[in-house]
């Protein structure tokens, strides 16, 4: 059984409810936003962002120059498959580093593939 509470300052009494009325075990307590596509969209845009940067690098070290993005893959950091070992960039989270009650961090990560221009 699950229950969803829309007011956060209602979740302890909930939860203190469902063991009065003689639950004895509670698997987990999830938090969401309810504006997650637009803190998805936002999280997505830092990953890319910081996926540029971070070829940048690499291109600079390498003595070459960035050429275009030719390949853009969303890398649902909730939903990695475990054979995908391709590096993903995560550098998108927006929200709270710590898993304080009440904090939702929602992440993004993507593949960019970008060609070498000399």
């Amino acid at each position: 059984m699950s229950v969803r509470v829309t007011k956060l300052d209602l979740v302890e009494p909930a939860v203190v409810d469902a063991v009065d009325a003689g639950a004895d075990e509670i698997l987990g307590i999830v938090y969401d936003a309810s504006s997650t596509a637009e803190l998805r969209a936002e999280a997505r845009e830092r990953a890319v962002a910081a996926a540029h940067a971070k070829a940048r690098l690499f291109a600079e070290a390498a003595n070459v120059r960035l050429g275009p993005v030719v390949h853009i893959e969303d890398a649902d950091p909730d939903v990695r498959r475990f054979d995908d070992t391709r590096p993903a960039h995560m550098g998108g989270a927006v929200g709270g580093d710590d898993l304080a009650p009440g904090q939702v961090t929602i992440s993004a990560a993507v593949v960019l593939g970008f060609s070498i221009a000399r």
